[in-house]
């Protein structure tokens, strides 16, 4: 959802992880269309044992932070709970140069407008992310 200069993300899913994998997915694609793109590299995804908020701007700011630095572009995510109550799993990448970058790339995560709860039986995420 478009929101003046930054982009309000939501996503829902049945669980927990399977929700933030959303909003990670819905991160991805204000910036880029990935396509079909064949993988070139794994990396390991992890969020401390923390409340459900951190755990959601740990990992958006985990996906700024390697478009930024390394110039990849996740293209999947597997994400799961872990034994001690963060999430662990990883992410599939491919260089920048290989996805259509279609808008600016995220700069950063608001605590603004922030949640990520239970809802209608699964769970339901917001961000507010900078471009």
């Amino acid at each position: 959802m478009p929101h003046a200069a930054d982009c309000l993300l939501e996503a829902w899913g049945p669980d927990r992880a399977t929700c933030l994998t959303q909003a990670l997915l819905a991160l991805v694609d204000t910036f880029a269309e990935v396509h079909d793109s064949v993988t070139t590299e794994v990396l390991p995804l992890a969020t401390p044992a923390s409340g459900a908020e951190d755990a959601l701007v740990s990992l958006l700011e985990e996906v700024i932070y390697l478009v930024d630095a390394l110039g990849v572009v996740p293209i999947r995510f597997h994400l799961a709970e872990a034994e001690d109550g963060g999430l662990a799993g990883d992410m599939e990448v491919v260089p920048a140069s290989r996805v259509d970058l279609v808008g600016p790339v995220p700069k950063g995560v608001s605590y603004h407008a922030l949640q990520v709860a239970p809802f209608g039986g699964g769970w339901r995420c917001r961000a507010l992310v900078d471009v």
